[in-house]
């Protein structure tokens, strides 16, 4: 007779020991990602996990799409240290500038005396230069992207560690026939992998990355008769059994197949439980680095096209959300750009049925490739330099498990960028004067061209006063019918477009 986890084998959850002891016998395959991101720890937790990845022997391996992605995105891991740093201090240039603007603006209200306004401009240069110190002496010794292969400290590693334990690639019959079926899985919504099915364009293996990965790690573990634990970054539904923000173990059905395949245990790991659990291994890690690996950070994975987790450093401007929408609308995707706004009145996330709706779907149809206009706009935004090189996707399809998408989510900064309005207190309004954007109105209403181009302090010059805040932090402020600034703006028979706060310029066209 069977007994309570026959057949529900992906049911029963493992404990510490048990992961600690799988780690000194099983097979440990590595995903591409946990590579990608030994550039972007620091230099004790890249070689506290190398020194544990070493330990395993030749019971580590990595397949061979894992090494394809790890070369097709190591450059975007890599980064550009110096863009980085231009960028930090061009925007302390301009906050030093906005805070002594608006001491200038304060110290006239209250008659402040001048010696006392220039003591507080040099304690703000004293502040910013102190920034500037620290953003120009960090990471020197950082990898750049031109660096030498010989010269790369992390390849050097790896080009040691992983001799002899690159699993080859398969013939090209059976390497189509894996694609082919990694494909099929995906529009069934097998795991893993299945919420990859954006990225069906961009490469010729398409969404079966994940299934490549897997299968093979698979097909050697059961060739070499171990268990299999596979070590990655990913924390998607499409891997993870979880509830909630716990991540428990692999999905069900893949612990049921492996297990089918193989008679063994099939783990997955992060990194970060790696390094807590490498005193299996005779390894002494410094307890940071745990702490470190377990952060969450910007990937490349999900934009090129190799899988991971969909946080990132990276965040999303207004700007950006802007020229997001406006290029689905120019390319008659409307109903996009319906959903997402009607995403972040919803706080974030919309049901399937409202998706639906807005669409004007039939119940049948499949929202496979759904998101793919929204993440093709955005790779073209990261290649104009408008948007990070990562960011969380705008539209990110959720599941419960098998079966249908059940709802859509942007990110948490796009609801606050799209939600944001500037509801004026009675306070406000006095402070206030209602013709202060007049001369706004005047100049735009005097000028003969269709558009013209404006930085906020040729505003604030034209106004002898300066902005609103909301107009430096909240997009839709600009597009209002409800206060002075949009009054005005419509009042000259104009309206604003591709506004930028990162360069405060905003651009002016004549209604049609």
């Amino acid at each position: 007779m069977a007994g309570l986890f026959d057949g529900f084998e992906g049911y029963r959850v493992v404990t510490p020991a048990e992961k600690r002891d799988a780690l000194t016998k099983a097979l440990v395959a590595v995903d591409a990602n946990v590579l990608l991101n030994l550039y972007r720890y620091n230099p004790r937790t890249t070689n506290d996990l190398l020194a544990v990845l070493d330990k395993l022997g030749d019971r580590l391996v990595v397949p061979h799409q894992a090494i394809r992605e790890f070369h097709r995105n190591r450059l975007k891991a890599i980064g550009n240290p110096e863009q980085a740093n231009n960028d930090a201090r061009s925007a302390l240039d301009k906050s030093q500038h906005a805070a002594r603007r608006a001491l200038d603006v304060w110290s006239k209200q209250v008659a402040l005396d001048e010696s006392e306004l220039q003591h507080l401009h040099d304690d703000v240069g004293r502040v910013f230069d102190t920034l500037r110190a620290a953003v120009d002496g960090a990471a020197p010794d950082r990898v750049h992207p031109s660096t030498p292969t010989d010269e790369d400290p992390v390849l050097r590693r790896l080009t040691d560690l992983l001799d002899g334990k690159v699993l080859p690639c398969p013939d090209d019959a059976r390497w189509s026939a894996l694609i082919d079926e990694g494909k099929q899985r995906v529009a069934d919504m097998v795991p893993p992998g299945y919420l990859d099915a954006d990225k069906s364009d961009q490469y010729p293996e398409g969404a079966a990355g994940d299934f490549l990965v897997y299968s093979q790690a698979c097909e050697v573990a059961k060739a070499r008769e171990l268990d299999l634990i596979i070590v990655t970054n990913d924390e998607k539904d499409d891997w993870w059994w979880r509830r909630g923000g716990d991540l428990i173990g692999p999905r069900q059905e893949m612990t049921r197949e492996f297990f089918d395949l193989t008679g063994r245990r099939l783990y997955l790991m992060r990194p970060s439980e790696l390094l807590d659990h490498s005193i299996a291994l005779n390894v002494q890690v410094n307890p940071d680095s745990a702490r470190d690996a377990g952060t969450n950070r910007s990937d490349i994975d999900d934009v090129a096209g190799v899988d991971d987790d969909d946080v990132g450093l990276g965040e999303w401007t207004a700007e950006a959300v802007d020229s997001l929408l406006e290029r689905l609308r120019a390319e008659g995707r409307r109903d996009l750009a319906e959903v997402i706004l009607e995403a972040a009145r919803s706080g974030g996330t919309l049901g399937r049925d409202a998706v639906y709706t807005i669409c004007g779907y039939s119940d049948d149809r499949l929202l496979v490739g759904f998101t793919r206009p929204t993440a093709r706009i955005t790779a073209h935004l990261q290649t104009e330099q408008r948007l990070p090189e990562v960011v969380t996707p705008m539209l990110t399809p959720l599941y419960r498990g098998p079966g249908r998408l059940y709802a859509v989510r942007i990110p948490p900064e796009v609801v606050e960028i799209l939600t944001a309005h500037a509801p004026r207190s009675d306070v406000e309004a006095e402070l206030e004067p209602t013709g202060k954007y007049r001369p706004l109105s005047d100049y735009l209403s005097a000028i003969r061209a269709d558009s013209t181009s404006m930085t906020f302090t040729e505003i604030e010059d034209i106004l002898g006063d300066t902005l609103a805040p909301s107009a430096r932090r909240h997009l839709p402020y600009w597009y209002s019918s409800q206060n002075s600034l949009g009054k005005a703006v419509a009042t000259a028979g104009f309206k604003p477009r591709g506004v930028r706060f990162d360069t405060e310029t905003v651009e002016f066209h004549r209604r049609g």
